[in-house]
């Protein structure tokens, strides 16, 4: 069954990676702002944590909500609800933050995060479909977007920052700019994507449609489950970086110019590998190329562990984030192959994956807090590692395999 859509593929893929894009700059333009935020609010470390995990949670709730939402009207309707939703909520926790208003503030970054996890899951639907579409693995590079997204909002925060604007001033002008540029790009958007029931279906084609019960089946697939393991695994290694990198360098008797420098690295790597990568994966294979891209991980991980022996910081960073650029795009590609089930298993790995990310630092700052945070660093890399074991689940003959039966 092939479906039409409103848009030319080139011009389709351009669409979804402008709107990765945008969900990079929300996410960077909170996360700049966000020791401002605490100090206004009077929060201390564990209570910035809580507020932060609101915000997971939200997240994850959103997830859940959406899925629902998406088979029935598709991923465009999500992302022209989700975007504005996601505007109003990060205005709204600036304007309570700036008055000191805790329970307000709250409110909203419960709303931000439920409103990020929402169009978080339609993009990768959409991303999905935009990939299997075409000859080429087009995922990384859309993936990228959202890496460039980051890098302007936080390049944007910076400014702010040194023009003394205030936080609150900055999140509604970025809120809603963002806002219309993802109306302007979700409507363009093809009306049936991420859709179980589309407008051009016959009949024939509605009784193929998956049942409830054989959505939920995804997961207990063992394929589907074996790639979400290799997602924990990334996502882990992603989390780790964002959350402890610096810190651990600045534990470690490196300068903080040093420390946000590997971080910068670790970011800027790990675009430049997603904006890059396509060509790789085509020329690789996506099972070969994840083996690679997971080693390459890995070893940068154990080469930020050996600072206080051999002190290279920035090359351990460059080589973890450019390992982990790919570890989640081909992942969702591995699963999305066939159409019929493809938002099912991509929502699986959403899961996975934002379930991880709010689980996986904290655990890794109890283990940091006892034997020290390069140690906690191993658990990434030896979880990426072991993702390698179940990397003949991505080969594409499997793929193949799953569309006939």
């Amino acid at each position: 069954m092939k479906r039409r859509t409103e848009t030319s593929g080139r011009s389709w893929y351009w669409l979804v990676f402008t709107i990765f894009g945008i969900q990079g700059l929300f996410f960077a333009t909170w996360v700049a702002r966000t020791p401002e935020v605490q100090q206004k609010l009077g929060f201390d470390t564990a209570q910035m944590g809580l507020f932060a995990f609101v915000m997971s949670a939200g997240a994850l709730l959103g997830l859940f909500l959406c899925g629902p939402i998406i088979a029935r009207f598709g991923t465009r309707i999500a992302t022209l609800i989700g975007f504005p939703l996601a505007g109003a909520a990060l205005a709204g926790v600036g304007f309570a933050a700036e008055q000191g208003d805790v329970f307000s503030a709250t409110v909203f970054i419960s709303i931000f995060g439920i409103a990020g996890g929402a169009t978080g899951l339609a993009i990768n639907i959409e991303g999905a479909n935009v990939d299997r579409s075409s000859s080429k693995s087009l995922l990384p590079s859309i993936h990228g977007a959202f890496s460039v997204g980051t890098l302007v909002g936080g390049a944007l925060g910076t400014l702010a920052i040194i023009l003394n604007l205030s936080f609150s001033l900055m999140f509604t002008v970025i809120s809603v700019a963002l806002s219309i540029l993802a109306i302007v790009v979700s409507v363009r958007l093809p009306r049936d994507s991420g859709r179980h029931i589309a407008s051009d279906m016959s009949t024939s084609d509605i009784q193929t449609i998956p049942s409830r019960t054989e959505r939920l089946s995804v997961w207990k697939e063992p394929r589907t489950l074996a790639v979400a393991f290799i997602v924990v695994g990334f996502t882990l290694a992603e989390a780790t970086a964002s959350s402890w990198l610096p810190i651990a360098l600045v534990d470690a008797g490196l300068g903080a110019a040093i420390a946000t420098g590997a971080y910068t690295v670790f970011a800027g790597t790990m675009m430049i590998g997603r904006l890059t990568g396509g060509p790789v994966v085509d020329r690789l294979g996506r099972s070969r190329a994840l083996a690679i891209f997971g080693v390459i991980t890995a070893v940068g991980i154990f080469i930020v562990v050996a600072t206080n022996f051999i002190a290279l910081p920035l090359i351990g960073a460059a080589l973890w984030g450019l390992g982990n650029s790919l570890g989640f795009p081909m992942s969702v590609a591995a699963v999305s192959r066939e159409p019929r089930l493809s938002s099912s298993r991509v929502n699986v790995l959403v899961v996975s994956s934002n379930v991880t990310g709010v689980t996986g630092p904290p655990i890794l700052g109890f283990i940091g807090q006892s034997l020290g945070l390069f140690t906690a660093f191993i658990v990434p890399a030896l979880l990426v590692l072991a993702g390698l074991f179940a990397n003949k689940s991505t080969q594409e003959h499997v793929q193949q395999i799953d569309q006939k039966s």
